[in-house]
């Protein structure tokens, strides 16, 4: 494709066009102080996997001991030091603070979940529906199929970014256990024979379903709120 082909498309698509605009600096320092985090946090599990494994040795050293665990207590304090850090910089802008706020007060979501979703939406400007944000994060099954003959059980393609499926599937699970609201969910999904991962994924994708409309409506969690599906709105 050349220059003047990329010409012509831009002037015919106009209309549609929208013009690339740089992510706030304060979701710029939310994301680095994320990255961060979670740099310290992978340290902290491998140190204590090495000291784990150090401490099966028949022969230790007390200063390799020593060493470790002033190390690992180094890094617990790093981490403190950058939730702090998360959270005055989420002040600091009323808007991101009250959207965090908000999501906040939505089952299995806690500020790690809230702020690295501000990241990625660029608190809610980009892929506010709720169907591409799950895409782009790699929860939504694919349906397989070759020809006519050829059909495979949907899957999940794990492509996105890694972390945040993370946090997900722990607010699944936290949700899954403990919600008043999505246990009877989870237990009648497992009565039917689903498979457990599949049935946390769906949950994933119903508190993903959450957030965007959180963020849309720019309010917090309703309990027991039943949505009306825009067929009945119409017939009313």
């Amino acid at each position: 494709v050349d220059s003047k082909q990329i010409a012509e498309y831009a002037y015919r698509y106009q209309d549609e066009l929208r013009p690339w605009q740089p992510k706030k600096e304060i979701v710029e320092k939310i994301r680095q102080l994320l990255v961060t985090r979670e740099q310290f946090t992978k340290q902290k599990v491998a140190l204590n996997n090495i000291m784990h494994a150090y401490a099966k040795e028949m022969v230790q050293v007390d200063l390799i001991n020593k060493t470790h665990q002033e190390t690992l207590v180094l890094i617990k304090k790093q981490i403190v030091r950058i939730d702090k850090e998360l959270n005055k910089v989420i002040k600091q802008d009323p808007d991101i603070f009250q959207k965090v706020k908000n999501l906040k007060t939505m089952p299995g979501c806690g500020i790690l979940l809230a702020a690295n979703l501000i990241v990625m939406t660029d608190n809610f400007t980009r892929l506010q529906n709720p169907k591409q944000l799950a895409a782009f994060i790699g929860i939504v099954p694919y349906q397989h199929q070759s020809g006519s003959s050829v059909f495979r059980k949907p899957r999940i393609r794990h492509f996105g970014p890694q972390y945040i499926r993370k946090l997900l599937r722990l607010g699944s699970q936290s949700v899954a256990t403990h919600n008043k609201t999505f246990r009877p969910y989870y237990l009648r999904k497992l009565a039917q024979g689903k498979a457990k991962a599949l049935v946390l994924n769906n949950i994933a994708n119903k508190l993903i379903k959450l957030a965007c409309a959180i963020a849309r409506d720019n309010t917090g969690y309703i309990k027991e709120h039943k949505s009306i599906h825009p067929m009945y709105l119409k017939s009313a």
